[in-house]
């Protein structure tokens, strides 16, 4: 596997010496994917998901196992949509109704009446939705005036073998489109970047750019040692990416005019973000991040930072072996704002800002899949100083949350037949 990785390395730098630069350059970039998994059972040896028993210790008091919040807020769930199949994101259109993303490849708006559209047509024909898909669905801030709609998803790369690919084989695209004025169909859908990643989700900045995660293969008999991406900067594997809404490269971004180093890079060392939210007050990132065997992490994300993975971390390879060492720190090297060992499978995340639950302002909710919860985090300036798990009542897998124009709180779960709940007041 090194060997590979050292090939498409060396295949990326001699890109990068041509000046071939944007969609013409990483069109003929060799991106590699893990071995195709061999037929039957799992392999013991490849090891397991589940907790190992692994305690790190964090850097500082609260950076985990934070306690119960004092004050907290009881609460009604009301059903919105129902008969989601693979929902991945969604978020709300300037007239309230929601706009919903299914990875299988399908985007569908569920009105102001609760019901659920059918699927809106023009999507890219070449999804690639085997265990991949569609990740993101979002609108410009300007959408009530330019009807414009930001999409990623995964397509094979050119030369695979669909009928018998390797493991997680799609490369992220990120694109953009104008939504019909019937709201039927998308129309002049545009690639903006191919972010190479297995995955990733993308959201406007405050200044109109757009942040895009980008992750690395991640699963049961996947290695972190055998995927260094996230350190390198001529991938833009296990990276936050910045572009303009036109493809472009912000001129401001750290790296732009560094050899060897791609221009759209923001900031590094990630594994697999599966949420990302906007600070509502200091404009910053936030990410949520799957750890392999623990180590989950909520980051605040700068321009130019590293964020260590698989340098650092709080988690375990699948196999039980540590990850360098059992690192958790390193000079130059960034800390996340919180993490979780054993893991919960963060998904999307969310600020509240509303005014229906005034013990819930300024609080960041977690969706966590494994952990089957709505996970409330209660912050002091960018430290964890509570924690508090939400509709575990449901036992379901959750998968995203957004508040919505109403000042409600709206989460989605996962899976097929999944519905998307609103929390108001408890009556």
């Amino acid at each position: 596997m090194m060997r590979k990785l050292l090939v498409a390395g060396a295949v990326l730098v001699a890109l990068s010496a041509t000046g071939m630069t944007g969609m013409d350059a990483q069109t003929s970039r060799v991106i590699p994917r893990p071995s195709a998994q061999a037929p039957g059972p799992p392999n013991p040896v490849d090891g397991s998901a589940a907790p190992d028993g692994y305690s790190p210790i964090p850097q500082w008091l609260g950076q985990t196992h934070a306690p119960v919040p004092a004050r907290t807020a009881a609460y009604d769930v009301e059903t919105v949509a129902e008969g989601l199949n693979g929902a991945f994101c969604f978020s709300f259109l300037p007239d309230g109704r929601i706009l919903v993303g299914e990875r299988p490849g399908r985007i569908k708006i569920v009105g102001k009446d609760r019901k659920v559209s059918e699927p809106i047509g023009g999507l890219p024909s070449n999804i690639w939705a085997r265990g991949q898909g569609l990740y993101e669905v979002r609108p410009d801030r300007a959408f009530a005036t330019n009807r414009t709609i930001y999409l990623s998803y995964t397509v094979l790369q050119e030369g695979t073998n669909a009928a018998a690919p390797p493991r997680t084989p799609g490369v992220l695209l990120v694109a953009s489109a104008k939504l019909s004025a019937d709201d039927k169909r998308l129309e002049g859908l545009k690639v903006l970047l191919n972010a190479e990643g297995t995955g990733g989700r993308v959201i406007q900045a405050p200044d109109g750019t757009l942040l895009i995660t980008s992750t690395i293969p991640g699963g049961v008999g996947i290695n972190s040692v055998d995927w260094p991406q996230p350190q390198q900067l001529d991938s833009n594997m296990g990276k936050v990416l910045r572009i303009n809404t036109d493809g472009s490269i912000p001129r401001d971004n750290p790296f732009v005019g560094r050899a060897g180093a791609r221009p759209e890079i923001y900031a590094l060392g990630f594994r697999e973000m599966q949420g990302v939210a906007i600070h509502p007050r200091t404009g910053k990132l936030w990410t949520s991040e799957h750890g392999p065997r623990g180590g989950d992490e909520i980051n605040a994300v700068e321009k130019g930072k590293n964020y260590g993975f698989p340098v650092i971390g709080y988690g375990h390879e699948y196999s039980g072996k540590s990850i360098n060492g059992d690192k958790t720190s390193e000079a130059g090297m960034e800390q996340p704002v919180y993490f979780w060992t054993p893991d919960i499978a963060p998904a999307g995340i969310g600020f509240y800002t509303g005014k229906l639950f005034p013990a819930w302002q300024g609080d960041l909710f977690v969706s966590a899949l494994a952990g089957r919860s709505l996970i409330r985090l209660v912050l002091k300036d960018e430290r964890v100083i509570a924690e508090q798990r939400l509709l575990t009542e449901l036992n379901m897998r959750i998968r995203g949350v957004n508040e919505g124009p109403d000042g409600a709180l709206y989460v989605m779960t996962d899976g097929d037949g999944g519905k998307i709940v609103r929390l108001v007041p408890k009556k």
